[in-house]
């Protein structure tokens, strides 16, 4: 036997521990009773390793879908009932159902009634109120739907119409006549047939003007009335302004017409209107109080005086005169009317001031 062989004989190479039973048990105690003090794995590359999916978790938190459903398809939910219901104080609707009030015969009709009592209270009230507030705003509409448009009175938009805008009830008397322009005085009438020198009293005319504002002026146009003055939408201007003959002029063309004692009617074409209203100038006529009685909530009083003249001149076919019939103009009537000069004034003036 060589010695090298004799030493590798000698020489005995320790081994390593082995998992026996012994070894597992003891490792097993070291590691109960003694800190684990393994290093934790250090990955070289850098990388981290993936988080391998919980596949083990319920469906619903694996897709974060909440709790899981407390039913299924195959075991029915619990049975239920409106009269299960129970109330903040445990109650139930079983106990309305068993009241012994309803409970007995006719119970549920009376309910039913009052329900039904109930309602039509509601529904009257409702049609009540939306009637009554539909009558209210009519009412409305049609109170202010002809307004005076004075210096006093607010406009559609709140705001105060100028003067002189408004409708006026103005109250004059015929002062004077003049018949130059007919050969015949009867041909040419002023209404009311009476001038304030003849009859004070039978003299009276009410004219019904209405004046609005239109762009940076004033319009004027006469109602309908007994005297047959009527005249449509014609400008205002003021004239004389800052002086005490201050006022308000208006000139426009419009036929006149007369009726004959023999019910003939006579017409003049070119008749002219010329109107003014002072603003400063004071009224002798009516008195105040009179005026203040013929006042409507329409119509106002002009508060200054007022001038008003119809005029023609004189020439071929003036008038032009026809018998009627029924309102329309049938033959001429020539007999007794001769042609005057044009210089040949005929006129109806009234006015309210210096009587």
């Amino acid at each position: 036997m060589s010695p090298n062989s004799r030493a590798s004989r000698d020489f005995v190479q320790p081994s390593l521990p082995r998992h026996s039973s012994k070894g597992s048990k003891r490792s097993r105690s070291n590691s109960v009773h003694s800190p684990d003090r393994r290093l934790s794995i250090i990955n070289e590359d850098g990388d981290v390793p993936a988080i391998p999916k919980a596949h083990h978790r319920p469906f619903n938190r694996r897709w974060l879908l909440g709790d899981p459903p407390r039913h299924s398809f195959d075991v029915p939910p619990p049975k239920y009932s409106v009269w299960d219901a129970t109330g903040p104080k445990g109650e139930k609707l079983v106990d309305v159902r068993n009241n012994k009030y309803i409970a007995r015969r006719g119970g549920w009709v009376r309910i039913c009634l009052l329900l039904w009592v109930v309602i039509a209270v509601i529904i009257g009230l409702a049609v009540g109120l939306s009637i009554g507030l539909r009558k209210k705003h009519s009412s409305s509409n049609s109170s202010s739907s002809f307004q005076p448009l004075d210096n006093t009175a607010p406009s559609s938009n709140n705001t105060q119409a100028p003067f002189p805008a408004g409708s006026y009830l103005i109250t004059t008397v015929l002062d004077t006549v003049q018949t130059d322009c007919v050969s015949q005085p009867s041909d040419w009438t002023c209404k009311p047939g009476y001038t304030y020198s003849q009859s004070p009293a039978q003299a009276e005319a009410n004219l019904t003007w209405v004046i609005a504002a239109e762009g940076d002026g004033f319009v004027i146009s006469a109602l309908g009335d007994i005297f047959s003055i009527t005249f449509p939408n014609t400008s205002l201007i003021l004239t004389d302004t800052g002086t005490d003959e201050e006022r308000y002029t208006f000139n426009v063309t419009a036929e006149k017409g007369t009726t004959r004692l023999d019910k003939v009617q006579c017409f003049y074409n070119n008749a002219t209107i010329e109107g003014s209203l002072y603003t400063k100038k004071p009224k002798t006529y009516p008195s105040s109080a009179a005026s203040t009685n013929n006042t409507s909530g329409i119509l106002q009083p002009w508060p200054q005086a007022v001038d008003l003249k119809q005029t023609t001149d004189g020439g071929s076919d003036v008038p032009e005169c026809f018998n009627m019939d029924n309102g329309q103009k049938t033959d001429r009537v020539m007999d007794g009317i001769t042609p005057k000069a044009s210089t040949d004034v005929c006129n109806c003036e009234y006015k309210n001031f210096d009587l």
